[in-house]
């Protein structure tokens, strides 16, 4: 999928300059935002074109089912059912979010202190990941349309949840603000 298709929506006053994939990650942490709660890192998962297309052409078949019955009904119900399924693909778009207390990954969240060293994961490995090295007990958002993700050891003891499995399209930094969030979490502890 070209990469025009990707669409990711990023809020966020304290993340680095736009680059490429093929830079690497700045060595330096972003210092964080004075409030808690503002985001180190945001990205709505978006699906990519295709999605969108089939969610138009989909709503736009409901609405031929009834042109036998009446032509404007059908276009009515066409374009409302079009409507209908762009803001259901808008809605379960999950958005992933660290801020210098939590990471939330659609609606679950967890501390950052409870979490280890982000391992970033494209290609091979990431498929791998999410195929053969599948873990059960892992908390998993894995999106079909992204091709890369991270994975994060929980380190409480007494969850059950082994780690956490995202899928994003922007790993390495999604990995850089959990360090930067838990970077913060040590500083204000210790």
């Amino acid at each position: 999928m070209p990469a025009a298709a990707d669409r990711t929506s990023d809020s966020s006053a304290a993340q680095e300059p736009s680059r490429t994939d093929a830079q690497e990650p700045t060595a330096a942490a972003p210092e964080p935002s004075a409030a808690p709660g503002d985001p180190l890192f945001r990205e709505h998962l978006f699906p990519g074109i295709g999605m969108w297309i089939g969610a138009v052409l989909l709503g736009g078949a409901l609405g031929l089912v009834v042109v036998p019955l009446h032509l404007p009904t059908a276009i009515v119900l066409a374009v409302v059912c079009i409507i209908a399924l762009l803001v259901l693909v808008h809605q379960y778009s999950p958005v992933l979010e660290v801020t210098s207390e939590q990471f939330r990954l659609a609606r679950a969240r967890i501390d950052v202190e409870l979490l280890g060293e982000a391992q970033v994961l494209r290609d091979e490995e990431w498929g791998v990941t999410i195929g053969q090295n599948f873990e059960p007990l892992a908390h998993h958002c894995v999106r079909g349309w992204t091709r890369s993700g991270i994975r994060v050891e929980v380190l409480d003891e007494q969850d059950p949840t082994t780690a956490w499995v995202a899928s994003t399209r922007r790993p390495e930094d999604l990995a850089l603000a959990l360090r930067t969030a838990q970077q913060v979490q040590q500083r204000r502890s210790g």
